[in-house]
């Protein structure tokens, strides 16, 4: 079908069509242009909302250690391998 936009040439390697093929029931016959259309897009928001949470995560991590809570105890943290390893 003639489209303005341009074409993405894709091979259909056994992985892709195992993803396509686990999701065609969710698709009422579609073709698999279109299944890869959405696993793309739907890709691409699940990996923006991972990177989002790694860098949430991060800050968090931060966060805490900036803070100094009694959450973790610094003083065997700061001397961490005098009590390993010992003097």
């Amino acid at each position: 079908m003639p489209t303005r936009y341009r074409r993405i040439p894709i091979t259909s390697d056994p992985e892709l069509a195992d993803a396509i093929a686990r999701v065609e029931h969710h698709f009422a016959g579609a073709p698999a242009a279109t299944i890869v259309r959405e696993l793309a897009i739907k890709g691409a928001e699940a990996i923006e909302r991972e990177q989002n949470d790694r860098d949430q995560a991060m800050e968090q991590l931060v966060d805490l250690a900036a803070r100094r809570t009694d959450l973790i105890d610094w003083h065997v943290l700061e001397n961490i391998d005098e009590l390993a390893w010992g003097d």
